[in-house]
Order: structure tokens, then sequence, then C-alpha cells
């Protein structure tokens, strides 16, 4: 009888913290959804505001050739014509503000959903404890182009540090956050000092769990490649 006590007992104890990862990965697919929308959307609002430059132009410079054919005495119906494209050419400068007004109230929204969600996972983690420090331990990393070696991070919470080896003579450390699943990693080499920002998602899971994603350089007058992409798997422990 005491086991199955024991064993329900435990099992209550953990119910909290089962929902709560439930909740966890809830969030994260939110996150992801919403960020992908924000790409979205702040590609939107780059069209619009060229949209908003390209029509004030056409606007400021009918303004000013009504000026001067008014001044010049020109003919009322060249004037009239010449007013009437004024007047179409505020109606979609209009039109292109509200547009404008929309996106970033849009984006906004978003943002906003981003900020509680992220918010909320932070809570979740202080509340019950990361279930696991993803990042921690040695991993099998390549840069492209065409660098390999290993990295060894260490993970606290969100907070990631680290030290790596690269070919052709390359070490230093890492710095750097783990938020709802993606990575973010300073990379300060020995030589050159702070040299590239590693961005990145943990991908699959166990065994197949491996960072992926991208990295820019920080220094452009090294002569070395400014951008490229970057994997790592574990090793040892949980790996392969």
């Amino acid at each position: 009888m005491r086991p199955r006590v024991l064993a329900a007992a435990v099992l209550t104890a953990l119910l909290p913290a089962l929902a709560a990862a439930q909740v966890a990965d809830s969030l994260r697919e939110q996150i992801r959804v919403r960020e992908v929308v924000l790409a979205g959307q702040l590609e939107e609002l780059r069209e619009a505001r060229a949209r908003l430059q390209e029509l004030w132009s056409r606007f400021d410079e009918q303004t000013v050739a009504l000026l001067r054919a008014q001044a010049e005495g020109e003919a009322v119906e060249s004037l009239r014509l010449r007013d009437e494209e004024l007047r179409l050419t505020e109606a979609e400068l209009a039109a292109a503000v509200e547009t404008l007004r929309a996106i970033r109230r849009s984006v906004l929204e978003n943002r906003t959903l981003l900020a509680a969600f992220t918010a909320e996972m932070e809570r979740l983690a202080s509340a019950f404890g990361e279930a696991e420090a993803p990042l921690t331990g040695t991993w099998a990393l390549a840069v492209d182009p065409g660098q390999e070696g290993t990295m060894f991070l260490q993970q606290q919470g969100t907070l990631v540090t680290g030290t790596y080896a690269l070919s052709g003579g390359f070490s230093g450390s890492f710095r750097g956050t783990l938020v709802a699943g993606k990575v973010r990693l300073e990379r300060i080499d020995s030589q050159i000092g702070f040299a590239a920002i590693f961005y990145g998602r943990l991908v699959g899971q166990g065994r197949n769990l491996r960072l992926q994603g991208n990295w820019e350089a920080t220094q452009l007058a090294t002569g070395l490649p400014s951008t490229g992409n970057w994997t790592a798997r574990r090793v040892g422990e949980g790996g392969a």
C-alpha cells in the first residue's frame, strides 16, 4: 500500500510541472508563429513606407508645378487639370498614411503578444525550474565556410557561456542566451576579439538534438567571410 501511496504523491507533485511543460511547449509554438507573422509585418511596413515616400514626392512635385503655373498665368483649364491631379494624389497619400498606420498597429499588437508569451515562459521557468539545460555539454561545431571544431557550453537558466576551438588555430569564448528555443551567441576570439554573432535554434530531441542557424561577422576589415551558416551536434553524453 505504501508504494502506491508514494507513487500517487509523486505523481500529484509532478502534475503541475508536467502541465507547465505542456504550456511552455504551446508558448514556444505561439512565439514561433508570432515571429513569422512579425517578419511579414515588417516587410509590409517597409513597402508601405516606400509607397508613402513615392506618393509624397509626387505630391510635392505636383504642388510646385501648380504654383509655378499659377505664377506664370497658365490657362484656367490647364490649372483645373493640374488641381484635379493634385487632389487624386492627395487621396492616394491619405490612403497610404492610413495603411501605414494600420500596419504599425498590427506590429505593436504582435510585439505585445510576443512580450507576454516570453514573460510567461520566464515565469514558468522561475516557478518550476528548467526541466533541463539542453545546451550544457560538448558540441561538434561546423562553421561555413570550411571550419570545424568543438565547443563546450554551460547553460544557467537563459544565460549561456562557453569556449570553442576551430580549425585554423581559432579559439575563444561564447556568451549569450537561450530563450524559447532560440540561441544567440557572441563569439569572442582570442586573436581578434568580438568576432561574430551566432543566431540559431534548437532542433530535434535526445540523441538527435542539434543547433543550426547563421552567423554574422562584427568586424568586416579582417579579410575573413562576413556571414554564413553553422551547425552543432552534441557529442559525449547523449551524443552519437
